[in-house]
């Protein structure tokens, strides 16, 4: 997993050619994969009415910090409320704040260490308030990156899976692996191939893969194409493979010459199932903890992949 970089400031480097490029050249892709997540974010948020408050994730200094970040997350949901109290719990070192909607009082909470807010704890209000209030709404989040900033959304859930499916950039259930564990950790999966995929060919063959063992039966995420995104976003030979938008890369695969070292998280793994069964790669597994090498023929690949997608 890959942290986006924060650049700073352009620095002048030689490539091996002895010309000379720019930290702009390096982090082309990066940008380029920034502004289509950023315009999705705007064109199908607003083709499908999904509002988003933008917030600092840093902004905890006080009991009322909080109560000021709910009542404008419930200003997004266009709740009907009524504030009730805010106040410290020392024994817990958190901030607590209470609102009222109809006869039922909600309490959120957050540390009083740190300047942080923990979304963890103050989300699980927010959800329970749609599900008593709006059911056929939900809070979510857009993947869009800004930096420290969190876009939080609220959208009818049906219109939501509509927007993800062409590519709005949130993470929904059916992009998660049900991933049985068959596969060992720290395992790659190393494909020589006669030449590295064009990338977009290879998104292509990709969500064909995935579409049939879905079709099948296999417990694999269930996408349309517009869901995935495949480029080496940091320019470094990597098969990054991004679903919904981020955050990060879902899955950095290596290109080391013809081989392609896929992750061993099903991301990874799907990625290696493609190169075999599309491109005629030849497989053989790296176990990073023994540091041992084995070769498997192209079937016997097949049938332990399938084994860990599971059923």
């Amino acid at each position: 997993m890959k942290k986006l970089p924060i650049i700073a400031t352009i620095l002048l480097t030689l490539n091996s050619c002895g010309q000379k490029t720019t930290l702009d050249d390096k982090y082309s892709n990066l940008d380029k994969f920034g502004k289509t997540i950023s315009k999705l974010h705007d064109s199908l948020g607003k083709k499908y009415n999904i509002k988003d408050y933008g917030f600092d994730v840093e902004c905890i200094y006080g009991q009322a910090d909080l109560t000021k970040l709910v009542r404008e997350m419930l200003d997004l949901g266009e709740f009907k409320y009524k504030f009730v109290s805010d106040g410290q719990d020392k024994s817990k070192q958190q901030y607590y704040s209470i609102y009222q909607i109809i006869d039922k009082s909600y309490e959120f909470r957050t540390s009083s260490v740190g300047d942080y807010v923990d979304l963890e704890t103050v989300f699980p209000s927010l959800q329970q308030i749609v599900k008593d209030n709006k059911p056929e709404y939900e809070y979510n989040y857009s993947n869009m990156d800004g930096g420290q900033i969190a876009f939080l959304i609220f959208a009818k859930t049906t219109e939501l899976v509509q927007a993800v499916d062409e590519g709005y950039p949130c993470s929904l259930e059916s992009g998660r692996w049900q991933w049985d564990k068959e596969w060992k950790w720290g395992v790659y999966s190393d494909i020589i191939l006669e030449k590295i995929p064009d990338f977009a060919d290879l998104k292509r063959k990709y969500y064909q893969t995935l579409k049939e063992l879905y079709d099948e039966g296999f417990n694999v995420p269930n996408l349309t194409i517009n869901r995935i995104y495949i480029d080496d976003i940091f320019k470094d030979k990597s098969v990054d493979i991004v679903i919904d938008g981020g955050p990060g890369t879902t899955s950095a695969n290596d290109i080391i010459g013809h081989k392609v070292r896929c992750f061993w998280e099903g991301w990874g793994v799907l990625l290696a199932y493609t190169l075999v069964t599309r491109y005629n790669g030849k497989p053989t597994l790296y176990d990073k903890e023994l540091n041992t090498t084995t070769t498997l023929r192209q079937q016997e690949y097949v049938t332990k992949a399938k084994t860990a997608f599971g059923r």
